[in-house]
């Protein structure tokens, strides 16, 4: 069994918290706080990938060119769920993440990090992919740079990782949280600027 040090661990995805456990997850510019009920795994699969070529609904992402940023359909969620994820391009291509869709993930002030086919040589679990989102309207946005002098045909990502099943919290534990008598783990679920 591995021992989590971080959200972030850079070995093989793992859940970040087990049921009945509380999470405070950073989403629309403020922390919610929750307990996760059940976790489920979202294994690499051909239902977990995208073609955004065909989403865009062009024939062909251009030489050089981007397929501007768009949400991906299975990746919308419901209410008080939350996904953890990793990912990245079967293609040659790059993908840059936006979350939510004004702000860049992976992103700090000079700079807006791309998720290629080398990530995983560089990164073998791909944990500096590692993202989340959390519910419903909430939807993580991606998009697609060609970086070849050649028109391409297919641009598919694919996504793993984990599901969680969240209730909310009572004001009082809540406070607690927020106060630090009560411990949490503590998860953005979208970019922020400093």
């Amino acid at each position: 069994m591995s021992i989590l040090s971080g959200i972030y661990d850079s070995g093989v995805i793992t859940p970040v918290v087990k049921i009945r456990e509380n999470v405070s997850i950073f989403t629309v510019g403020q922390w919610s706080h929750y307990k996760v009920e059940y976790i489920e795994g979202l294994p690499r699969s051909s239902t977990m990938t995208v073609e955004m070529v065909t989403l865009s609904g062009a024939a062909t992402i251009a030489a050089n060119g981007t397929i501007a940023k768009q949400v991906i359909a299975f990746l919308q969620l419901a209410d008080l769920e939350l996904v953890h994820l990793r990912w990245e391009p079967i293609d040659d291509m790059e993908g840059i993440l936006w979350e939510q869709s004004s702000q860049g993930r992976f992103a700090a002030r000079a700079v807006h990090a791309r998720v290629d086919m080398l990530t995983s040589t560089r990164d073998p679990n791909l944990a500096t992919t590692t993202f989340f989102i959390l519910g419903k309207n909430r939807d993580m946005n991606l998009e697609v740079r060609n970086p070849a002098p050649v028109a391409r045909a297919l641009a598919r990502f694919v996504f793993f990782g984990y599901r969680y099943v969240l209730s909310e919290l009572d004001a009082i534990t809540v406070k607690r949280i927020m106060d630090g008598s009560v411990p949490s783990t503590w998860i953005p679920a979208e970019g922020r600027a400093a």
